[in-house]
């Protein structure tokens, strides 16, 4: 049987701590970068990777690819002169926001209030002839 490890060894001295490692890079390096972009661009992107001389960059959706495409080599040349990171290059992936988040804000902002969503079961009721579908529908606006 496997014998389970304690966290702080899995994460501190075990087989995760490299990839832990890897990740603070990642996310100091985000910080720099978000300090070097315009405020507009700070929120809609951010660092994935730097491989093989390349820094792999993130954004929200493709206009703010094509607005980071501007300022990526000025990027690059800032970092490269801080010798953060040895990139000569740059790409850019656009990974939408999670899904999960824009539903729940978009259900938060673009549902009609109970009142509106009642009145048209209550109208939709009115024009429908089978009796036993008008009571359920006059019965789920007034809820």
């Amino acid at each position: 049987m496997n014998k389970p490890l304690k966290i702080g060894k899995l994460l501190g001295t075990g087989p995760l701590s490299p990839l832990l490692a890897q990740a603070r890079g990642i996310a100091t390096l985000d910080a720099q970068v978000q300090q070097l972009l315009p405020p507009a661009l700070q929120p809609h992107c951010h660092v994935l990777s730097v491989r093989d001389k390349v820094l792999v960059l993130s954004a929200d959706s493709p206009v703010w690819a094509a607005r980071l495409r501007f300022h990526a080599p000025k990027l690059v040349k800032q970092l490269s002169a801080q010798q953060t990171v040895t990139a000569h290059t740059f790409r850019i992936r656009v990974i939408p926001p999670d899904k999960t988040t824009t539903l729940a804000v978009k259900r938060a902002s673009g549902r009609p209030p109970d009142r509106i969503r009642a009145a048209a079961l209550a109208q939709a009721a009115e024009t429908v002839s089978d009796p036993r579908l008008k009571t359920a529908l006059l019965r789920l606006s007034k809820r």
